[in-house]
């Protein structure tokens, strides 16, 4: 796998979840950090913020890195709409300018650059109101000064304590785990594991409990360009045709791994390509990849659709959550309404 992550960054996360015993020379970090989400839990216990108009829910995660967040908050916006209800999402719209600025609902010229990249691709892939912004409680109250909504979904922010939330969704991974179960930064958790048995239900990709195991479909492959002839493969469409031709995987998300191992899965060989969460993407480094098929992810691909490059393919994604979820999800939302 040829990777362009900072080897401290890939070396701290691989340690991690392997338990590596030099670890214990931050303990004293991690224990600063103990202190300031136990004050931070405390002070929003003592002095909670106003409950929003309607049902908020979080769809977030105990530790850093990809989880699946965003195609489990996908496919929750499909099944409450299916359900007659008016969904709305906020976000922080990492590493954009929204991140640093007032909230703002998003609009069709929006770029990765403007809001980010995940909150770009909820807006285009569902076309409900989306609004970004820095404070998540601000951000809530604007969408619902501009939008009637009968729910609002919170990308992330579980640990956004200052926004008040009605339902929360924690979402693991079943593969990786929790690592090595300690906080930052000795290991990867935001919060204490503690905080798991108060949220109001877990998520845990590839689990084993029908209640909250969740996993993907692969819906198939969707050219970026237009002038291609075909715009949409199936897997095994993709697969033939795909064969005899060199193919690369190329993405920025916080586990790679198990993109990777999803094509694998799917019978398509491909060479791997790693970059940083939330990588912009240049197009020079693209040429250089040696490949007639490039495969992305939708949220790499948001960031590529003015790079004219044809061999560029992606992969579309579903996530089978767990019926109990939305059935106790729809009852919520509908008691609050």
């Amino acid at each position: 796998m040829t990777t362009r992550q900072g080897s401290f960054e890939l070396a701290i996360t691989q340690a991690w979840y392997r338990g590596a015993l030099w670890l214990w020379l931050l303990w004293p970090l991690s224990l600063l950090t103990r202190f300031v989400v136990a004050w931070r839990h405390w002070r929003w216990q003592q002095w909670p913020p106003a409950p929003a108009p309607v049902p908020v829910v979080v769809v977030g995660g105990l530790t850093v890195g990809g989880s699946g967040k965003t195609p489990v908050l996908l496919a929750l916006v499909s099944a409450l709409m299916n359900e007659g209800l008016r969904v709305g999402i906020v976000s922080r719209g990492y590493g954009s300018q929204a991140a640093r600025g007032p909230a703002r609902c998003m609009t069709d010229s929006d770029t990765p650059e403007t809001v980010g990249d995940e909150p770009l691709l909820m807006y285009r892939r569902t076309g409900v109101p989306v609004c970004v912004g820095r404070d998540r409680a601000e951000t809530v109250a604007t969408l619902l000064e501009q939008h009637e909504l009968d729910v609002v979904l919170s990308d992330d922010g579980l640990q956004h304590y200052p926004m008040a939330r009605s339902f929360e969704i924690a979402v693991l991974d079943g593969n990786r785990g929790l690592g090595n179960r300690q906080l930052l930064p000795m290991g990867p958790l935001r919060e204490p594991v503690s905080r798991l048995d108060s949220v109001d239900w877990r998520l845990v990709r590839n689990g084993s409990d029908d209640s909250s195991a969740f996993s993907y479909q692969t819906l198939g492959f969707y050219s970026l360009q237009p002038a291609v002839s075909d715009e949409w493969l199936s897997v095994e469409t993709a697969r033939e045709r795909w064969a005899m031709l060199r193919v690369a995987a190329v993405t920025g998300i916080g586990q790679p791994e198990q993109f990777f191992r999803q094509l694998e899965a799917l019978g398509i060989i491909c060479s791997h390509w790693a970059f940083p969460d939330h990588y912009a993407f240049d197009r020079d480094e693209l040429q250089r990849i040696e490949a007639d098929i490039i495969i992305v992810t939708e949220k790499d691909a948001v960031k590529l659709r003015s790079s004219h490059d044809p061999r560029i393919w992606q992969c579309r994604i579903h996530a089978e959550l767990p019926s109990a979820l939305v059935d106790a999800l729809v009852a919520h939302i509908r008691e609050g309404v």
